[in-house]
């Protein structure tokens, strides 16, 4: 569980757009005021003053830098843990942290960037300047954030009940390797790390930076069981499954231990790595089901699943096949394999990942 500030990150960013909001209807209201109260003689003025807002690059800039606001806020209020995976943050309070420090600075930019549009001036490259730093500045805290690197932003932020948010700009965090350089971990991974084939397993599930959680009925409340109209290709019941995997919990693998050949080879060398591909699958393609894995309006995705282990994960090619021979006797043929399960795990591998036309 991250203690990351989610409330008070979102009070600092709703405060964002009231603070703009209010500046805004602020400086509108000056301006009318100031030309109520000007006089017929000084209605030429010497000076040609300029807007903000009028300048060609302001609009442009502004769309991008809230682009930027938005498209990270968004994605880490909808799913935190999923947004810390797809960047690579460890999930900790001081990953939690820096992601929260991220975001806020992003805020205080689209703040300042809002107010500025009615600033009235009268030097036009000054104000392009201005105007271009903020555009700068996103990019150099992106990249920052993309490699982990300090923010290099000092700034404190008040939410709209008050609350301040201090982001001091220091903090780093090794970023989690990148999946395809643990796949190679993983295939190359002894099926006898521990002292039994369960603990083997669960050890190969650690290089992925994963965890089993053996409590089995664990992740109902994330996921549930899909269904098919294929009588050949029916979901597999409770005391048939070994594992499985939620996407809502990536991180994570609910290991049935009631389940057979917990004590065999099967455990490390096949069962785990499909479980294990499940997770390869959706880090690739952002969901462990992509188009690619339907055959002719077919669900191949446990097939497909299967050819992307022994491919990429180093299970056993025996071991699997056999497994999905009984499970294909038991009416769950969706986990057999052929040529297109073969070709759609390479393209997945290859992030390729759309339905084949």
């Amino acid at each position: 569980m991250i203690l990351i500030p989610v409330l008070l990150f979102a009070a600092v960013t709703a405060g964002f757009v009231a603070v703009a909001n209010k500046a805004v209807d602020d400086a509108a209201r000056q301006s009318q005021q100031s030309q109520s109260q000007t006089t017929p003689q000084d209605t030429k003025p010497t000076v040609k003053y300029i807007s903000m807002k009028e300048r060609p690059s302001y609009q442009e800039t502004l769309d991008y830098v809230n682009g930027k606001y938005t498209q990270y806020s968004n994605e880490a209020l909808d799913d935190l843990q999923a947004f810390m995976d797809k960047y690579r943050i460890p999930i900790t309070d001081d990953g939690g942290k820096y992601v929260t420090d991220f975001i806020a600075v992003l805020g205080k930019y689209t703040s300042e960037i809002k107010l500025m549009g009615d600033t009235i001036g009268i030097n036009a490259e000054e104000m392009d300047d201005l105007i271009t730093s903020y555009r700068t500045d996103t990019d150099t805290v992106e990249g920052h954030f993309l490699k982990g690197e300090p923010l290099a932003v000092t700034v404190t932020l008040t939410g709209r009940d008050g609350e301040t948010y201090t982001v001091d700009g220091q903090n780093s965090v090794e970023l989690k390797p990148l999946w395809a350089d643990l796949e190679a971990k993983i295939a190359a991974a002894s099926n006898s790390m521990g002292s039994t084939y369960a603990e083997s397993a669960q050890k190969i599930v650690e290089l992925a930076g994963m965890q089993v959680n053996w409590d089995f009925n664990a992740g109902n409340q994330y996921c549930t069981k899909s269904s098919s109209t294929n009588p050949d290709m029916k979901a597999l019941e409770d005391k048939e499954t070994f594992a499985y995997y939620c996407p809502v919990t990536p991180n994570v693998i609910y290991a049935n231990p009631n389940a057979s050949g917990w004590d065999t080879d099967y455990a490390p060398a096949a069962a785990i790595r499909h479980e294990l591909a499940h997770h390869a699958i959706h880090m690739y393609c952002g969901t462990s089901h992509p188009p690619i894995a339907v055959q002719d309006g077919i669900d191949r995705t446990e097939g497909v699943t299967n050819s992307y282990a022994i491919k990429y994960l180093g299970a056993d090619r025996a071991w699997t096949e056999e497994s999905a021979r009984q499970a294909a006797e038991a009416q769950h043929a969706q986990y057999l394999m052929n040529e297109y399960t073969d070709k759609a795990a390479e393209a997945i591998h290859r992030g390729e990942c759309e339905a084949v036309m």
